[in-house]
């Protein structure tokens, strides 16, 4: 057996530092490592992390969010995922390391700036924690003991906590994705965004929200065209996770605060970027227009301008099609017509 053991690992994770200046300020040390760790055990047991590479995505965001709403119930402290994530790093047995995006290797030594959600998501490919940790959480039994050991020692008196739950925190924003009308969905964005204008952390945690949101709507939207790109048709099914199909939105949300699945079209990467650049919209019967101001290989297999007046494919639900005033929107505010 490798000297890398369960056992190893409960010692592991039951001694990681937490600050001690902030627990003579709150009377409690930082939860935030222990959170992202019971996280992570959730997201392999719910086949979100399969190996030793671990990536902020939205789901994992979501766990810490939901997992942190259920154990933290002091003041003090708040949910921002991006400090543990960076400081795990930090740990004597250097079980967790950050691999940064290419050009960013000097930018993640500044920790001061790696507090910043934009700033790690952007300097920070993904975390990779050891090999021997990534099979022992792929194990039921070894993931139950680890979860116990962890909750005993950072939260003693939620010890019996039931955390299974916590994934339901970003099927509960998906349903509103899905459900919500846009008006109902933009007034509680607008309202996420007035109460967390406050400090700089309040502020971290609206981008936490609007990236957790934006990934349910990156997922929404395609399923609902059947993975299918509106305009090219293009479908790929592949035996290994690859996505050839992106989720547009028709206005900015930016503007409109808007991720409901009616602000979206589903687009392969490079009609995604046309869309946004103005290259293409759609009229009000659904049929494709292309600009006159570029150009292009005339005799190109994938031509753009030959999509000019085909219909785009709908999803089968009506109160799932594109609003006419989004995409009336589109024509008149992005499109180079």
């Amino acid at each position: 057996m490798s000297e890398k053991s369960l056992a190893y690992y409960i010692e592991v994770l039951t001694s990681l530092k937490q600050d001690s200046a902030s627990k003579k300020k709150y009377g409690f040390a930082a939860p935030h490592k222990p959170v992202l760790v019971l996280s992570l055990i959730q997201a392999f047991e719910m086949g979100l992390v399969i190996d030793e590479n671990i990536c902020l995505t939205p789901e994992l965001v979501g766990l810490f969010t939901a997992n942190w709403s259920t154990l933290v119930t002091a003041e003090g402290y708040q949910a921002t995922i991006a400090q543990p994530f960076y400081h795990l790093s930090n740990e004597k047995k250097d079980w967790w390391r950050l691999v940064p995006n290419p050009g960013c290797e000097i930018w993640i030594e500044n920790a001061g700036s790696m507090h910043s959600f934009r700033n790690l998501t952007s300097a920070v490919d993904h975390a990779e924690i050891d090999v021997e940790l990534a099979v022992i959480l792929s194990q039921a039994r070894s993931r139950t003991i680890l979860r116990e050991a962890v909750l005993q020692k950072y939260f003693p008196e939620q010890a019996n906590t039931d955390l299974s739950r916590a994934g339901d925190y970003f099927q509960k924003i998906s349903n509103q994705i899905i459900n919500e009308d846009p008006g109902t969905y933009a007034a509680r964005i607008r309202q996420l965004k007035e109460r967390m204008s406050g400090d700089v952390k309040q502020r971290e945690l609206f981008q936490q929200e609007i990236y957790i949101r934006g990934g349910a709507f990156k997922r929404d939207v395609p399923k609902y065209y059947g993975y299918t790109c509106s305009i090219s048709g293009l479908k790929i099914d592949a035996t290994f996770n690859v996505s050839m199909i992106d989720a547009c939105h028709i206005v900015p949300f930016s503007r409109s605060y808007n991720d409901t699945i009616s602000n979206g079209i589903a687009l392969c990467p490079n009609l995604h970027r046309a869309f946004d650049r103005g290259m293409i919209a759609v009229d009000e019967n659904h049929r494709v227009l292309v600009s006159k101001h570029f150009t292009e290989s005339t005799d190109a297999s994938y031509s753009i301008k030959k999509l000019g007046g085909t219909s785009i494919l709908l999803p089968e639900e009506s109160r799932f099609h594109p609003l006419p005033e989004n995409l009336e929107w589109h024509r008149k505010h992005i499109f180079k017509g």
